[in-house]
């Protein structure tokens, strides 16, 4: 139920009532959604950019879905392991 004011008579000195607002919570900033992603949500985007390149590569041909996935979960596979590798120093 609103709350409901009572407008002053011409003449009246009396003043409608105060109504005050009730208080409105403010959402807290959360990170943005690609600092909030998982190992596995980023492999499984990079696999996505990477079998439509291979899509692309093909000029466009459908048929080969199956191929182009596994491909580039290959590919990136091997890059995830080497980044992962600690770097050797002569």
């Amino acid at each position: 139920m609103m709350p409901t004011t009572q407008a002053a008579k011409p003449g009246s000195s009396k003043t409608a009532p105060h109504v005050t607002a009730p208080p409105v919570d403010v959402p807290q900033v959360s990170a943005p959604p690609e600092m909030a992603m998982s190992d596995a949500e980023k492999r499984e985007a990079l696999v996505r950019i990477a079998a439509y390149s291979f899509y692309e590569r093909r000029g466009y041909v459908s048929g080969h879905e199956l191929e182009d996935w596994l491909q580039a979960e290959m590919e990136v596979n091997r890059q995830w392991v080497a980044a992962q590798e600690p770097k050797q120093t002569e």
